[in-house]
């Protein structure tokens, strides 16, 4: 299937859909800030806020990518932009903390889809071999998406209120969420008017079973679980670190956070290059090169009182950690059936993102128990970063890919 005018369409629409759900997803730790005086919260209500996202994120990814294999990539992912759109106009309404933990985790339904439904997509319009870098540059927005919440949010919270930001994001996604469709449904109807989304039209307890039976699966699993939880600590409690512990204000702390996201924009993108030329079947070294990686640069920022050089090593983090993520998806769609992959994504998505749910809980917790001291956070994330390294060397090589045996494969 080569590249042509309608794939590349599909690519730009879900590239610009990834940037809208990072920026919906990320507004909340920029706003946390003045809700936290605004509605007295404690470490421990900010804890829930952020783990309430990713308990409905983590629970319902595998339904999530069932529900793709089902019934194709543009009915489920625009339906789920509308489901997380809606809840991040409701955290505009809300008056407490009950309120704020159920719009979030109105968001984190919504966008639960978006994982396994790109990369059903991508596997629907885009021959194996372009994968990777279809994949990367669609995930590069994840990057897009931090830089623009961490310039926007902040600027339209003290422009206006963090209320009205939650809205005018809210019905920005709704308008993405038409656009997607329509250039889903025209690209559609180019493949001689079969509806590509029905790649597969049934899925049974056999293949979820066959995943699962596989050790690559509990593998890549482990490996994005610590992931995880160091990502989303950092994005979680490190704009707080900035202004509670370094005194910067909110704006300036905006402006610096966009850098690692920028930077990695760009990592997006060399990883998936590298991925095609270097690394295919061969996933691992590119894991283990990029869990050291993280656990240098935290290191280096433990060991650092300059704000120019933390946010450089935060930054060379961030690269890492991208890596990390883009190559644990990549390696799914290019170790997994078709026909399977929207499965396969959720399955072990939803197994991961059990780290993006405890995380901020456990920052909260661990900061409450230290009395705020953030150097026992960073040296946590050191260990995770060093379990990730330890977790990822015993995948096994396979350059000819992942394929079920014939009698598991579901018809």
């Amino acid at each position: 299937m080569a590249v042509n005018k309608s794939n590349r369409l599909v690519l730009t629409m879900l590239f610009i859909s990834c940037v809208v759900c990072f920026v919906d997803k990320t507004a909340i730790n920029f706003a946390i800030i003045p809700m936290k005086s605004e509605l007295n919260l404690s470490s421990e209500d900010i804890g829930m806020i952020m783990s309430a996202f990713f308990l409905a994120y983590a629970a319902t990814q595998a339904l999530s990518g069932y529900l793709v294999d089902r019934y194709g990539a543009r009915k489920i992912l625009s339906q789920g932009i509308v489901i997380w759109s809606a809840g991040t106009v409701l955290s505009a309404f809300s008056a407490g903390l009950t309120q704020i933990v159920i719009a979030r985790f109105i968001v984190g339904l919504g966008e639960a889809v978006f994982p396994p439904g790109s990369s059903v997509a991508v596997a629907e319009h885009f021959e194996k071999s372009r994968m990777a870098k279809a994949k990367s540059i669609l995930t590069s927005g994840a990057s897009v998406g931090f830089a623009l919440g961490a310039l926007l949010v902040p600027m339209m919270i003290a422009a206006f209120h963090w209320r009205t930001m939650f809205v005018i994001l809210g019905v920005a996604g709704g308008i993405v969420a038409l656009a997607l469709w329509q250039v889903l449904k025209k690209a559609e109807l180019a493949h001689d008017g079969r509806a590509v989304a029905a790649l597969s039209t049934k899925q049974d307890k056999v293949s979820i079973r066959a995943i699962l039976k596989k050790k690559i699966t509990w593998q890549i699993a482990v490996c994005y679980f610590f992931t995880n939880i160091i990502f989303w600590g950092l994005q979680s409690w490190l704009p707080l670190y900035w202004v509670n512990v370094r005194g910067m204000n909110m704006v300036t702390m905006g402006a610096w956070s966009a850098v690692p996201p920028v930077m990695g924009f760009l990592s997006f993108l060399v990883s998936g290059w590298l991925l095609d030329r270097f690394f295919s079947g061969y996933e691992k070294y590119l894991l283990a090169i990029a869990a050291s990686g993280t656990a240098l640069f935290i290191g280096l920022m433990l060991s650092s009182s300059s704000i120019p050089l933390n946010f450089a090593y935060l930054t060379a983090a961030n690269i890492f950690l991208n890596t990390i993520s883009i190559t644990v998806f990549v390696t799914i769609m290019k170790r997994f059936p078709v026909k399977m992959v929207g499965t396969a994504t959720g399955l072990i998505n939803s197994l991961s993102q059990i780290g993006s749910f405890i995380s901020p809980m456990l920052m909260g917790v661990v900061l409450k128990w230290t009395h705020q001291n953030y150097t026992d956070i960073f040296i946590m994330l050191i260990i995770f970063a060093i379990i990730i390294l330890l977790s990822v060397m015993g995948i096994k090589n396979e350059p000819s890919g992942f394929s079920l045996p014939e009698q598991e494969v579901p018809v």
